[in-house]
């Protein structure tokens, strides 16, 4: 526990964003124009879905985030993962193996615009094709589409390649293979994100 205080204070002291972070701005191209499931209810309304997983959604107030992460630690379904900045839950029973599940948000104006999240095989290696990110993301999609819907689309992108995309309301959606090992998803706030982009905030908030 002492360890996770240490890393909740590092959390609000660090001002600079995680370097593969930049490479994901490419892909707002896409959207310019507790623990029962991972997946969160959406919002009543059906017109403002901002829930993400885990009691989490975007749009959430940075210390709320720490607060819940927190708490969830204390009860150990959350611990921290191998970075300074991460937070780890593990997924035992949802994919064909066990998978981390590993994320930390940026945050704009004090509140989550985006949460990356890299999903990887327990039992990963290199020399393991059974637990390579191509087969992980086999499996990751429709679990995606039982959690958020079937309508994710396919966006070929000249960087990421496959990129499966997902709008509702103001939350948008990416899933794609970012290496050998790990599948990531970004969720976005795209009301926050539009606003980021119109004050010239691209890198997220200054901690």
């Amino acid at each position: 526990m002492e360890r996770l205080r240490h890393y909740v204070i590092n959390f609000m002291r660090k001002s600079k964003r995680q370097i593969w972070f930049y490479a994901l701005m490419s892909l707002c191209v896409l959207g310019s124009g507790a623990c029962d499931g991972v997946r969160s209810k959406l919002s009543a309304n059906g017109k403002n879905y901002d829930s993400l997983f885990l009691g989490i959604s975007l749009g959430m107030e940075k210390q709320a985030f720490y607060d819940h992460c927190w708490e969830l630690n204390r009860l150990k379904v959350f611990s921290q993962g191998p970075k300074n900045q991460e937070v780890q839950y593990m997924l035992k029973n949802e994919l064909d193996a066990p998978v981390y599940m590993r994320f930390y948000p940026n945050f704009y104006r004090d509140k989550i615009v985006d949460m990356p999240v890299l999903f990887s095989y327990e039992a990963w290696a290199p020399w393991n094709k059974q637990y390579s990110a191509d087969t992980l993301f086999v499996n990751i999609l429709p679990l995606f589409k039982k959690w958020y819907g079937d309508d994710f689309k396919l966006l070929e992108h000249p960087t990421m390649g496959k990129v499966y995309y997902k709008f509702d309301g103001k939350r948008r959606i990416n899933l794609f293979i970012r290496d050998d090992q790990v599948v990531q998803a970004v969720f976005t706030d795209m009301e926050l994100a539009n606003e980021r982009k119109r004050n010239g905030d691209n890198e997220g908030s200054v901690n």
